[in-house]
């Protein structure tokens, strides 16, 4: 595998030269982090969002931790992460690592919480305090902010799949000591990610929710091909000296359906070739692909009820021709207008569908492929 092919189409974080577009979001988010607004970004999974966030946050060159809370289970452990993202910021903001290590120390020994700090890196024990996490989360960022207003500096907490807070979470106290803080300090500045868009909306929607309407929210949507075509045929040229027809481009995003994360995957295979292939080419390609992940498909469509497994195979054969809860949907599916309105309404809310333009779309190409050409 060539190291130029991996890089220039990356799997993961596209940062640098190998981002792109999203000027608008850029300039937006970038806007906010330095006039200390909290933000909120959503999308669904792998559409760049944490890239996004990166892209910013480096050029903004201020101190930031990452706070990824997917693999968290309960609120200490939320706790304990966001303590460790304090505790590394305070280690980036003096200037000699002894001068940091007793920073840190007398930080955490004020709030009664076991550290240990090694390779510049800050390690949170499970918490021996006595406090709510909630409040020692409180605590950790009513300090944070004095030491930080006293030095006159601004550092950033990305919170990324922040939906877990409120599916782990056995009361909204945490959401409400972020809020605290978000809302008097010009010195932390939040930004909040996730890709569950029905959790997200509840938690920064709801009147009755902490969070509601604390941040400036962007919506990330898919990149058009205005952009993508100049940018695939770029680095095609510069990188790996080949020039790529705008049709074998085309045909890439159409198959991809622009979606980021099968962008750089099909981007990447093609350029194992070695040459540039016919449009016939790609598509097999991508339908070996798609054959190479149809059992995981299968296993993830193996949790959803039959109605919902019907409702998404209906969807990718009609949904872009036939309104779902038309009378000519109905018909032509055979289902009831109260069992197509239950399945539509579970699957928005996983994630799987969203609606465009007045019309349903299955969000993952890749499921879409596999039901709509019986892969």
């Amino acid at each position: 595998m060539s190291n130029i092919q991996t890089a220039i189409f990356p799997q993961g974080l596209a940062l640098g030269d190998n981002f792109c577009n999203r000027e608008l979001e850029k300039k937006r988010l970038k806007a906010n982090v330095l006039s200390a607004r909290s933000t909120l970004i959503m999308s669904p999974r792998r559409y760049g969002k944490t890239s996004l966030v990166l892209q910013v946050l480096r050029s903004a060159k201020l101190p930031f931790a990452h706070i990824d809370l997917f693999f968290e289970l309960n609120e200490l452990e939320v706790q304990n992460t966001i303590l460790k993202a304090i505790g590394d910021i305070l280690l980036t903001i003096e200037s000699t690592p002894k001068k940091a290590f007793t920073f840190v120390t007398e930080f955490f020994s004020d709030l009664s919480v076991s550290f240990s700090v090694a390779n510049s890196r800050v390690s949170i024990e499970f918490s021996k305090s006595r406090k709510s996490p909630a409040k020692t989360v409180l605590d950790a960022l009513k300090k944070l902010d004095t030491i930080l207003e006293k030095r006159q500096q601004q550092v950033v907490l990305f919170f990324d799949e922040f939906q877990r807070v409120s599916q782990i979470t056995e009361s909204e106290t945490l959401e409400g000591a972020l809020r605290h803080i978000a809302q008097e300090s010009k010195n932390v500045v939040f930004i909040f990610s996730g890709s569950n868009r029905h959790l997200l909306d509840s938690m920064f929607s709801d009147r009755a929710k902490p969070l509601y309407k604390l941040c400036d929210r962007i919506i990330l949507g898919r990149i058009t091909a205005e952009y993508y075509v100049p940018f695939i045929k770029d680095k095609f040229k510069k990188s790996l000296k080949l020039s790529i027809s705008d049709s074998v481009i085309d045909m890439i995003l159409e198959l991809t359906e622009r979606h980021s994360y099968y962008v750089n995957l099909l981007c990447h295979r093609v350029c194992l070739e070695g040459a540039v292939p016919t449009e016939d080419r790609v598509e097999e390609i991508w339908r070996d692909y798609v054959l190479e992940e149809k059992s995981n498909v299968s296993q993830e469509m193996d949790l959803l009820s039959a109605n919902q497994a019907k409702m998404l195979m209906a969807i990718a054969k009609y949904g872009e021709t036939v309104k779902p809860l038309s009378g000519e949907f109905i018909t032509l599916t055979k289902f009831s207008l109260s069992s197509a309105s239950q399945a539509i309404k579970a699957l928005e809310k996983r994630d799987y569908i969203a609606i465009n333009d007045g019309a349903y779309t299955i969000i993952d190409p890749v499921i879409k492929y596999i039901y709509l050409f019986a892969v």
